[in-house]
């Protein structure tokens, strides 16, 4: 977690095994802050969001993953577009759209 930089060094405070990520199952130290990332669908709904579950806002998230995983600090409007794009990708169940939920913003 955090290609370009620091996640946990971003989010504060101390590590603990779960920060370990797949290291916890493998022992393989390539493994470590390493994580198995579940599929986007209903991602508007999955929240909190990281391992740690850290950020309730899908807005948050994006911004993070920008810094982290790709180096950029995206405007807020590219990241409006983004959490849009994301949000299509909320199904339904039973012929009602899950959307229609509670979620937060």
């Amino acid at each position: 977690m955090g290609v370009k930089e620091d996640y946990f060094a971003m989010r504060g405070g101390d590590l603990t095994e779960v920060d370990n990520g797949r290291f916890n199952v493998t022992k393989n130290e390539v493994d470590r802050h390493a994580f198995k990332v579940p599929v986007l669908r209903n991602v508007e709904l999955t929240y909190p969001y990281f391992h740690d579950g850290s950020v309730n806002k899908l807005s948050e998230a994006v911004r993070i993953m920008g810094v982290t995983q790709l180096g950029k600090h995206f405007s807020e409007d590219d990241i409006q577009k983004m959490v849009s794009f994301l949000k299509t990708l909320t199904g339904e169940y039973q012929s009602v759209f899950l959307s229609s939920l509670k979620s937060p913003k």
